[in-house]
């Protein structure tokens, strides 16, 4: 990074996110769950107050919570603005003076919308793992970025992703990440250096809960069917084995922790 102080047009003083920079290790510009959430009610708070508006470049709903504003909109609405005043540093460092060390490199165009990013990587973060090194959130914004990524090897990205056991891929609805160069690169380091990758998904959640209804319908027709046929105790077990079956079947359905996932797969697999 250049040495001496950077300033925004006649606004903040960005000296202090230089050397906050300089003093942190790249793999260390790391956010957690908790950071991509409170990003996420920032948004929302911001499109409801007028601070994020539509471009010609990114002409998004302001009412939409499901795509939401592009990457490259949030960055220079709500990113740049908010971190120029805290002093020049990253979102990640703002958050997090002492940085956090990287367990998931980020990858993605910036051509998604924000919402659609944050709900992908929720949904898709990998088991075990506590802080996602993202360059919209780790780079700092306001500072000379060219100069980070001058030589790409000794770059930011290439550094935190040396440290990081996973990349998590996030798609979008516009294009192929891949017609970014520095995806291309992330991919070519992430398969040079045996990286577990991840290709993130939207959250499948509300597809489950559609199927509530059939579960809970097949459920109180076999209770109203035993009850009005006087079932013998021999079919009563039979019905009352059927009902415990819908109740794993929706614990499959519902329950997210892996462990509990197992349990149930077990469960079944000894039922069978």
């Amino acid at each position: 990074m250049a040495a001496g102080p950077a300033t925004a047009p006649g606004q903040h003083d960005l000296s202090l996110g230089e050397e906050l920079h300089n003093s942190v290790t790249a793999e260390r510009w790391c956010v957690t769950r908790r950071d991509l959430r409170h990003l996420r009610k920032k948004v929302c708070k911001a499109l409801k107050h007028g601070q994020i508006t539509p471009t010609d470049r990114d002409a998004f709903d302001p009412q939409d919570r499901r795509f939401g504003p592009t990457i490259y909109t949030v960055t220079d609405q709500l990113v740049k603005p908010i971190t120029a005043q805290a002093g020049g540093m990253s979102w990640a460092l703002m958050r997090h003076p002492k940085g956090k060390m990287c367990d998931v490199f980020i990858t993605h165009a910036w051509q998604e919308g924000i919402f659609e990013f944050v709900d992908k990587v929720l949904a898709s973060w990998p088991r075990g793992t506590k802080n996602a090194w993202c360059c919209m959130l780790a780079i700092p914004q306001n500072l000379h970025i060219s100069e980070l990524i001058a030589t790409p090897s000794a770059s930011p990205f290439a550094r935190a992703l040396a440290f990081a056991p996973y990349m998590l891929v996030v798609p979008n609805r516009t294009g192929s990440i891949y017609t970014r160069l520095w995806c291309v690169y992330e991919a070519f380091l992430a398969y040079q250096w045996d990286k577990v990758v991840i290709t993130a998904k939207r959250p499948s959640r509300w597809k489950e809960w559609r199927a509530m209804p059939l579960v809970v319908l097949c459920m109180c027709g076999g209770g109203a069917l035993s009850s009005l046929l006087h079932l013998s105790e021999s079919c009563l077990v039979a019905t009352i084995a059927m009902f415990a079956s819908y109740l794993v079947i929706l614990a499959s359905m519902l329950c997210t922790q892996p462990r509990l996932w197992r349990a149930v797969n077990y469960f079944c697999s000894l039922w069978a």
